[in-house]
């Protein structure tokens, strides 16, 4: 199968691309600058630069493909809504739109289980009748809740699509080896509620392991993804940083002032008085600070998912 692929250069991209790359598909992945090219190259991928807002570049990247593997996102927990727009819904939409016009078959979309997440509570053992949430406060889950909803609405005799939920997504090369490491280096992060609750989480192998099974798949969708293991955030961060060599912070905050705190610095932030991105915002405390469970059953029974890497065996792969 020849697989176009976005989002290649980027850290859930390359896993997936070596899966598919293993599987013998053949895996055609533009990315916008010349040196996410090389890289994707590196990996044995056939990779150009192109604008994705040229609808006519586009169709041409994408011509002679099978099937389509959506992965591109603007993955931040503050900005401007346009943004996360732009990335998450609008380059989507110009995605399918080239993927209905070359006759694609196949439309695989890597969503988020945060597209469920509303205000600020529990999510326990969610299955996928939850409803999508569309709070503006919360840009990167509601924009991927709609991007979602577009790709589902696509679906036809023709074209089948169908969404893929991981929650917190882990493996080598993730957030604990990039920003959250640097803020544990720093002595800038701090448990909220201890981390002491049930907490979801997705090795990347699982994840383009299901991306492999949807592939092949007829039906449509939405599916959560998890690593079927139960686990607090609080042991599962304990033992992903450990597997870094990073030590263990001890300071922990109440929810309920993070969650005050987060929204009072958005609204600092966003006079432009400070650089960069606040240290904590509503979304980022909405993700990790409330406990978030999931029901993978119909991830099992329809599409023959199965955790190929347990969280053990995925620690071991993490340690440097």
């Amino acid at each position: 199968m020849k697989v176009f692929v976005t989002g290649g250069s980027g850290f859930v991209g390359g896993h997936a691309i070596r899966r598919l790359l293993a599987d013998e598909h053949t895996v055609v992945a533009p990315a916008r600058r010349e040196t996410a090219c090389d890289k994707l190259r590196a990996l044995g991928a056939s990779s150009f630069s192109i604008d994705y807002a040229d609808p006519v570049a586009l169709e041409q990247a994408m011509a002679g493909c099978d099937a389509v593997v959506h992965i591109a996102a603007h993955l931040k927990m503050w900005g401007p809504w346009a943004d996360f727009e732009a990335s998450n819904v609008t380059l989507t939409d110009q995605v399918l739109t080239a993927a209905k016009a070359c006759g694609v078959r196949r439309f695989v979309h890597v969503s988020a289980a945060s597209v469920v997440m509303q205000e600020a509570i529990p999510v326990i053992h969610a299955d996928e009748s939850a409803p999508l949430t569309a709070l503006r406060h919360l840009p990167y889950s509601a924009t991927k809740a709609i991007a979602e909803t577009h790709v589902l609405a696509a679906h036809s005799d023709t074209l089948k699509t169908v969404a893929l939920r991981p929650p917190l997504i882990w493996g080598l090369g993730d957030t604990v080896d990039g920003d959250l490491g640097d803020q544990v280096r720093k002595g800038q992060f701090a448990w909220i509620d201890r981390g002491d609750y049930p907490y979801a989480t997705c090795h990347v192998q699982n994840l383009s392991h299901a991306i492999a099974l949807a592939l092949w798949s007829e039906v449509t969708g939405a599916f959560f993804l998890t690593d079927g293991e139960d686990i607090t955030l609080r042991d599962f961060l304990t033992q992903r940083l450990l597997a870094s060599g990073l030590q263990v912070p001890r300071m922990s905050v109440p929810a309920k002032a993070a969650w005050l705190l987060g929204g009072a610095m958005e609204k600092l932030w966003a006079t432009g008085w400070m650089p960069g991105d606040p240290p904590l915002t509503r979304e980022l405390v909405r993700l990790i600070g409330y406990p978030f469970s999931l029901d993978i059953s119909r991830a099992k029974s329809v599409l023959g998912y199965s955790p190929e890497v347990t969280i053990a065996q995925g620690m071991t792969l993490c340690k440097k």
